[in-house]
């Protein structure tokens, strides 16, 4: 950022925006009176006279009018091929708060719907139940007698059906757990409809209606739509699985204008098992690598699943969960320790960054162990290898993840969405642990932010507050967890900006609002940094640009 008063030579910038706060995020935090935009880049940013000498008669003002100008947020950990999903039976606990009502809004899709045919839902979460368990075959047999049903939990790593869903995915009364994917079971050891994690490759992802590139079109465009309109210029898809989900990425942006940037994640894994003949495995077979494509679609990092979940209860402890039986249960891992290493070794040798999905302390630790070994191993530049997720630490690992410079991939809506209930009852006395944003910042981790929606919240306002708050969501009356793990405000605005560009190898090209970068910017409601901080999910994004074009405005006089 300069403020050089002197005239100097410079194109007429196409829009300048004035009378606000630029929150530039560059290293030393600066913020500006005002920045101009030529093209797809930053003109200018600083004094109001240094940024004014490139207007033009046909130069644009935007008056901020004492807003804050922020970069281009960015989401780290999105399923955006789930967008089709939206239509799907919404069985949230913000629509069902018990076991019988998700029995009816199955019901009522039922009498929609033709005998025979599936009927899929999503979103419920065993903890906010009114009956603090997972709904099972027997719940709801009796309004889908005709009719397969499946239903995802809001973490979408684990599932629960009815009979008729059961012996459609091919599930019967003898049907053993495969490798890492553990299902709940009656007395007589028959499968009760609950199952978790490998579950999915072996029986679900085959057996139930699949999207087709259609579909996911109309899906990508609905979900880029929400993201801009709440400030998000970039996101990271978590897991591409199959041809038509990066297919139906490159049709779209024929289609239409761009308005978000898409990091692909190809997840080469397949149950407990690298599988060469899928989509990802094909892509990595290719020799390219993290960083292969354009400003608009590349490849982010590979995505290797190492435990189970929190909202299941299968993420993998060090000690058993707090409200376990006596049974020592301490959850389960998706692929072995041996193989975690493997496939470290495997990315390390061709280049590619790889993102880690882990929840509980012990997965955390796995997956640590797995960095360390790959990198003894095969010596290469620093690939910026990260943790996605990671909920629940110890101070040991804590302190291991800053050695080896490993990157934290957090969403913090995901605090919540489990809720206090969903933690406390998990993690007990533990639960200090959880969601440790300053312990980590303070120890020089750099952390990056995002949704994982359609599990959390994609709107990164929520994220930022509770960033900033360490709390619990308004319907828990905003509880505090941990007051020593608040962030300041600058610091949050950077986990979901800059931060999220240098995780996905970007940081020259956007994340701060620095001359010569891409212009994409975001004009939220207010200050950000003078409102209370109670305060900041409340405010809204007024307009979000993208390559200096502006893609969402709340206001129509705007566009």
């Amino acid at each position: 950022m300069s403020n050089a008063m002197v005239e100097i030579a410079s194109p007429a910038a196409d829009t300048i925006f004035i009378n606000g706060k630029v929150i530039t995020v560059n290293s030393k935090d600066e913020i500006a009176e005002a920045l101009a935009v030529r093209g797809d880049r930053i003109l200018r940013v600083g004094s109001r006279p240094y940024v004014e000498q490139t207007m033009s008669h046909s130069t644009r003002v935007v008056d901020l009018t004492g807003r804050a100008m922020i970069p281009g947020l960015i989401d780290n950990h999105i399923h955006m091929t789930n967008s089709p999903q939206r239509r799907w039976v919404d069985c949230t606990y913000s629509t069902s708060l018990s076991i019988a009502g998700i029995a009816e809004k199955i019901a009522e899709r039922v009498r929609e719907t033709k005998s025979g045919e599936w009927i899929l839902g999503r979103g419920f979460q065993a903890a906010r139940l009114a009956e603090k368990r997972n709904p099972n075959r027997f719940d709801l047999d009796p309004v889908s007698p005709n009719n397969p049903v499946g239903i995802a939990n809001r973490e979408g790593m684990g599932w629960t059906f009815n009979s008729a869903g059961l012996r459609r995915i091919g599930v019967e009364d003898s049907t053993p757990d495969p490798a890492g994917g553990p299902m709940e079971r009656d007395s007589s050891g028959r499968p009760l409809g609950p199952m978790w994690d490998n579950t999915r490759e072996v029986f679900i992802r085959h057996s139930i209606p699949q999207h087709d590139v259609a579909d996911l079109i109309d899906g990508y465009g609905w979900i880029a739509r929400e993201l801009n309109q709440y400030g998000v210029t970039t996101a990271f898809e978590a897991a591409i699985r199959n041809r038509i989900e990066t297919l139906a990425w490159q049709r779209l942006h024929r289609q239409t204008q761009r308005s978000l940037r898409v990091v692909l994640g190809p997840y080469p894994v397949s149950g407990d098992k690298w599988n060469p003949d899928g989509t990802a495995g094909k892509i990595f077979d290719t020799g390219l690598a993290t960083g292969f494509g354009d400003e608009w679609i590349k490849l982010g990092a590979l995505q290797i699943g190492i435990d189970g979940g929190v909202i299941g209860q299968t993420a993998a402890l060090f000690e058993p969960y707090s409200n376990d039986s006596g049974s020592g249960r301490r959850g389960s891992f998706r692929i072995s320790e041996q193989l975690s290493k493997e496939l470290m070794v495997k990315a390390q040798s061709s280049n590619w960054q790889v993102g880690l999905i882990c929840h509980g302390d012990w997965g955390i630790s796995r997956a640590l162990d797995a960095i360390a070994y790959g990198r003894k191993q095969v010596k290469t530049h620093h690939l910026r290898h990260r943790l996605e997720h990671a909920y629940l630490w110890n101070p040991e690992i804590m302190d291991r993840m800053a050695e080896l410079e490993v990157i934290w991939n957090t969403q913090p809506s995901l605090m919540e969405i489990v809720g206090r209930e969903g933690i406390y009852s998990q993690w007990g006395a533990r639960a200090r642990f959880a969601f440790p944003f300053k312990s980590l910042f303070k120890r020089g981790v750099v952390i990056c932010g995002g949704s994982d929606w359609p599990v959390g919240l994609y709107n990164p306002l929520i994220g930022l507050d509770i960033l900033v708050n360490h709390r619990f969501g308004p319907e828990e009356n905003g509880e505090v967890l941990n007051s020593n793990e608040c962030l300041t405000v600058l610091e949050a605005i950077r986990v979901y900006t800059y931060n999220g560009a240098y995780t996905a190898l970007e940081e020259s090209n956007r994340g701060s609002l620095e001359e010569g970068k891409l212009a994409d910017m975001v004009v939220l409601s207010d200050d950000i940094l003078t409102v209370p901080v109670s305060k900041i999910r409340e405010l809204m994004v007024d307009q979000t640009y993208v390559n200096g074009r502006l893609v969402y405005a709340d206001n129509p006089i705007d566009r």
